[in-house]
């Protein structure tokens, strides 16, 4: 497991990095586009597994115009074009169940689902867009990578060697008190270590408080996603990735990090 963990980031990772610093405008939201299809399509297999095929592409197809809309626009100061395509989406899915009512199982269940789905995935993916056309985008992004990725694996391996108390069994069995607090150690020396070599002109101190906040974040999305995984009674969103399980096992943490993110530099950095 351990030896396919690591193949597996060695894979992606050069990838990640020639697509947000080399790769134009295209390439970037493709590959985000590629990404919402696929951790979405995983979504809704947790609570639709019976859904056919077709049905699951329509939605996916909407969530994919709904995180298009943020390439739309250059900086998210002041615009609302993603906010209005999310009302749109919204309403097409209403029509669409309204048209399906006498031929849908368990009507609302799986309008609730698919209505979470649009908002969790590709509205906050999304961001990821703003966030890489924001000043110096690209190494802030990368910079948010090297953040969560360290905290990730050291909560990962330091739960594994001393943790005892488990951190929030009922959502996360896994989880524990030593890898959690190990995790956000790493957040921190990872905010400042990386932040110092690739965002020199920012305050050390901002970095430092950045990173142990989006730390905390991308908890709570590990644990949402967790959350959801149990209700599912499924342990890995997919085993797409090999040792990793799926692409949403992750994008969990940084589905909610990024938009965090953008809205700190907004608020924090004047942009």
């Amino acid at each position: 497991m351990h030896l396919k963990r690591w193949l597996t980031a060695l894979i992606l990772i050069p990838f990640i990095i020639l697509v947000l610093v080399k790769g134009g405008r295209l390439t970037v939201v493709l590959t985000l586009l590629a990404i919402n299809a696929l951790a979405h399509w995983e979504f809704l297999g947790f609570f639709q597994q019976t859904v056919d095929s077709a049905r699951k592409i329509k939605v996916i197809a909407l969530g994919s115009l709904l995180a298009l809309s943020f390439s739309l626009i250059a900086s998210p100061r002041g615009q609302a074009l993603p906010l209005l395509v999310l009302v749109g989406c919204l309403f097409t899915l209403f029509f669409f169940y309204l048209l399906s009512y006498e031929h849908v199982q368990e009507l609302v269940w799986d309008l609730a689902i698919n209505t979470l789905g649009l908002m969790y995935i590709p509205f906050l993916l999304g961001h990821f867009i703003w966030l890489r056309y924001l000043p110096q985008g690209e190494w802030w992004i990368l910079w948010l990578l090297a953040v969560m990725c360290s905290g990730d694996t050291a909560a990962f391996y330091l739960g594994k060697a001393l943790g005892k108390r488990k951190f929030y069994p009922e959502v996360s069995p896994g989880k524990t008190w030593a890898g959690t607090f190990g995790g956000l150690a790493a957040n921190l020396a990872a905010g400042v270590l990386v932040g110092r070599w690739l965002l020199p002109e920012e305050k050390l101190v901002l970095l430092a408080q950045l990173a142990v906040i989006l730390g905390c974040i991308g908890l709570l999305g590990d644990l949402f996603e967790s959350m959801l995984k149990r209700q599912a009674q499924v342990k890995d969103a997919s085993s797409l990735l090999p040792g990793h399980g799926g692409v949403l096992d992750r994008l969990d943490s940084l589905l909610f990090t990024a938009p965090a993110l953008v809205y700190a530099r907004l608020l924090l950095l004047n942009l």
